[in-house]
């Protein structure tokens, strides 16, 4: 049998620009219809698994539109093309410039991604190449344990990301250079099956400035049961599907490690998500010809931090639905007004009076509402409509 191979004697073998030459060597062998193109749904064996870690990473990295984004070793871009088209600003970046230019062919192949913002950059160095905080999240994906040193990396994340935040990490533990494919990999490919020592990260990630991190524990695989075992669930923590669940996840955390980062606070919020968007609408209505005068008080009564009106995405207004005698609806986006030209910070408020047009209806019912423009309106978020009836 083979000696057991140290990932660290390959770290050690090649220089930097070796290992990426590498890489890009490998990637000048896969086209837009090869199978690793295909990915993350090359097999479904691989699709269930990195759609589980998909869901964790997007429900935790706190996410809003227009957020700038970094999917680091992003190989042929297929998690980029993702953040995309929830609406984040992607810049994919990778040793390879072969592997981005095959991401960069897919996604101006495929007509849903057709304006969205992606941009590509080759890391050529073990400085990234961008300005200090330059995005306010970082993904990496599988890539880590590819890199030659992980802390100056680390290093590198904490100065090109913004205050407040996060970098999300989805990786194999601490046993993964010593199993049957990495070391397949290793000895017939030289390339870098690092095991991922999250103690290690962890204490070089705070003495680097991250403030704090967090590890996410789950099952990618459900326990199936019968619908009795599944009410059982339900009612009982510690019941037999409960248990198999925790003893599913314990089993599947001993080789993967999913865990974010945090610089600064990345839970402060603004209007860019709809997450924290709670407000309170005091308002009085008077007819005065040709249209009707709002006036009165919208206090931010949420945990999100409200961007200035009528400036483009996130901007928070007034916005008016128009319904006809019965309640059904005839407009909604009948009107807009602005609540403020600056932030408004948690329970701050804003003296407010807009002018809206009389429609042409004899009777109708106008309601008022605020929105978080390409985000959401806040009746979605658990607000509730002021609504004026005219006859």
């Amino acid at each position: 049998m083979d000696d057991v191979i140290d990932y660290r004697d390959i770290v050690s073998k090649y220089s930097f620009q070796q290992h990426a030459e590498r890489a890009d060597q490998y990637f000048s062998t896969v086209d837009v219809n090869s199978v690793v193109a295909r990915k993350p749904f090359a097999s479904v064996e691989e699709a269930s698994v990195i759609s589980a870690g998909i869901g964790v990473i997007l429900g935790n990295l706190k996410l809003f539109r227009g957020a700038r984004v970094l999917d680091f070793g992003a190989g042929t871009c297929w998690l980029g093309r993702i953040l995309a088209s929830v609406g984040c600003e992607v810049t994919s970046s990778d040793v390879s410039q072969s592997a981005l230019d095959v991401g960069k062919r897919l996604a101006e192949s495929d007509p849903t991604l057709k304006g969205l913002s992606i941009t590509y950059a080759v890391i050529g160095d073990t400085r990234l190449p961008f300005p200090d905080e330059s995005f306010d999240r970082i993904v990496v994906f599988d890539a880590f344990h590819h890199v030659p040193d992980q802390k100056a990396t680390l290093r590198e994340f904490h100065r090109i990301l913004k205050r407040d935040g996060l970098v999300a990490f989805h990786e194999p533990g601490p046993q993964h250079s010593r199993s049957q494919q990495s070391q397949y990999e290793m000895r017939n490919f030289d390339v870098i099956e690092a095991d991922i020592l999250i103690e290690d990260l962890v204490n070089e990630a705070k003495a680097c400035g991250f403030s704090a991190a967090e590890l996410a524990v789950f099952a990618a695989s459900p326990i199936m049961v019968k619908l009795d075992d599944f009410n059982q669930f339900l009612d009982n923590k510690t019941s037999m599907a409960g248990l198999n669940l925790a003893e599913q996840a314990r089993f599947e955390s001993l080789n993967r490690r999913v865990f974010f980062l945090h610089k600064g606070n990345p839970s402060k919020t603004d209007s860019r998500a709809a997450t924290g968007l709670a407000a309170t609408l005091e308002l009085t209505a008077v007819l005065d010809g040709d249209a009707i005068v709002f006036q009165g008080i919208v206090t931010n009564t949420g945990s999100a931090t409200w961007l200035p009106s009528l400036l483009g995405i996130g901007s928070v207004n007034l916005g008016v639905h128009l319904y006809n005698e019965d309640g059904a609806l005839i407009n909604a986006d009948y009107a807009r007004a602005s609540v403020s030209d600056g932030i408004t910070e948690p329970g701050g408020q804003h003296q407010v009076q807009f002018r809206v047009p009389v429609p042409d209806t004899p009777a109708f019912t106008l309601g008022i509402d605020l929105v978080s423009e390409g985000v959401t309106w806040f009746e979605l978020t658990g607000g509730e409509l002021v609504l004026f009836s005219f006859r």
